[in-house]
């Protein structure tokens, strides 16, 4: 039981933290080093302007 309630808030973690990267990228200026030729829908959906 405990190992099911650590496995769900370890999940939990995983995705908030892979949504604020994803929020940051959506919301800075494109470098040439990680340059990405098209966002999904999803991550310009968390642009912020």
């Amino acid at each position: 039981m405990k190992m099911e309630k650590a496995k769900r808030k370890v999940e939990h973690v995983i995705a908030t933290i892979a949504k604020k990267s994803a929020s940051i990228e959506a919301n800075t200026a494109c470098s040439c080093l990680g340059y990405q030729p098209k966002e999904s829908e999803k991550v310009k959906a968390l642009r912020k302007f």
